[in-house]
C-alpha cells in the first residue's frame, strides 16, 4: 500500500487525506446537484454541508480519542488527521444533529434534504474507505485467503508483514452496492426520507457483519460493563441504527399510505 503519495520540503501528501477529500467532494457534489434540481437555495445547502461535515470530523476524532486516550502524545497529533483515527459513527452522532439544526434554522425541508445527503454519502464513504485501506487503518484480521493483503510500508498503521483481510475494501464495495440501492429508492420514492432510511438500514446491517473481519484493537466495545466483549462499539450502534431505521420507515410508509388514501 502507499500511505504517502508525495513528500515536499514542509508538507507530506497522505493518500488517506486525499481520498477523504475526494469522498467529501463526491458527497457535496451529489447533494448540491439534487438540491439545485429541487430549487433549494445553494447557500443554505452549503451551510448544511460545511457545518455538518465540520461537526462530523470533530465527532469522529472525539470518539476515537475517547476510545484511545493514550494514542496521542500532544495537541498536534490530535489535530493531524492525515493518518486516520476517525470513527464513522462519531461523525454521525455529531454531524447529523448539527446538519439537522442548520436545516431547521435555514427553513429547509429536513427529510428531503437528508435524502439528498444520503444519496451521495455511500459513494463518498466508499472512496474514504479506500483511504483507510491505503493507510492501513481499520485493518482486517489475519487471513490466508488468496486476496489477503500484507502491509510493508513503515508509515502504515496496520501490522507489517502479516497477511490480513482487506476489510476496508469489503466495506468500500458494500457501500457502492448500498449507494446503488439508495439511488434506486430515491428515484422511486413515494415519501420524503425513504432514501435516508434505506442507507441507514443497509449500512447498519453491512457494518455489523463487516466488523467480524476487523482486526484493529482500537474500536472499543459497546456497553462493555454489561456485555463484555460481545459487541464492538460500531456493532452496538449498528443495531440501534437498524431498529430506528426500520421503525421510522414503517411509520413513514403507513403515514404515506394514509395520505394517499384520502
Amino acid at each position: 500500500m502507499y500511505p504517502i503519495l508525495a513528500e515536499f520540503d514542509s508538507f507530506t501528501l497522505h493518500t488517506y487525506g486525499l481520498l477523504c477529500a475526494v469522498g467529501f467532494l463526491t458527497l457535496g457534489g451529489v447533494m448540491l446537484t439534487l438540491a439545485h434540481r429541487a430549487g433549494l437555495k445553494m447557500t443554505h445547502i452549503m451551510d448544511v454541508l460545511l457545518i455538518g461535515s465540520l461537526m462530523g470530523v470533530i465527532g469522529a476524532r472525539g470518539v476515537f480519542l475517547l476510545q484511545n486516550p493514550d494514542h496521542f502524545d500532544g495537541v498536534w497529533e490530535i489535530l493531524n488527521l492525515q493518518q486516520g483515527g476517525l470513527v464513522f459513527y462519531g461523525a454521525v452522532l455529531c454531524g447529523l444533529p448539527a446538519a439537522v439544526l442548520v436545516m431547521k434554522l435555514r427553513k429547509l425541508p429536513i427529510y428531503q434534504t437528508l435524502d439528498f445527503v444520503e444519496v451521495g454519502a455511500p459513494f463518498g464513504h466508499a472512496i474514504a474507505r479506500l483511504g483507510c485501506f491505503s493507510a492501513g487503518s481499520c485493518y482486517g484480521l489475519h487471513s490466508e485467503v488468496s486476496w489477503a493483503v500484507t502491509y510493508t510500508h513503515a508509515e502504515a498503521v496496520a501490522p507489517l508483514g502479516i497477511a490480513l483481510h482487506p476489510a476496508q475494501v469489503y466495506e468500500s464495495l458494500s457501500l457502492i452496492f448500498i449507494g446503488i440501492c439508495t439511488a434506486f429508492v430515491y428515484t422511486r420514492r413515494t415519501w420524503k426520507g425513504q432514501a435516508m432510511l434505506t442507507y441507514m438500514g443497509l449500512y447498519a446491517v453491512a457494518r455489523f457483519a463487516l466488523e467480524g473481519f476487523r482486526g484493529d484493537d482500537q474500536r472499543g466495545l459497546f456497553m462493555e460493563s454489561w456485555l463484555g466483549s460481545w459487541l464492538s462499539f460500531s456493532q452496538g450502534l449498528s443495531l440501534g441504527l437498524l431498529w430506528i431505521a426500520i421503525g421510522v420507515f414503517y411509520f413513514g410508509a403507513r403515514r404515506a399510505q394514509g395520505l394517499n388514501a384520502r
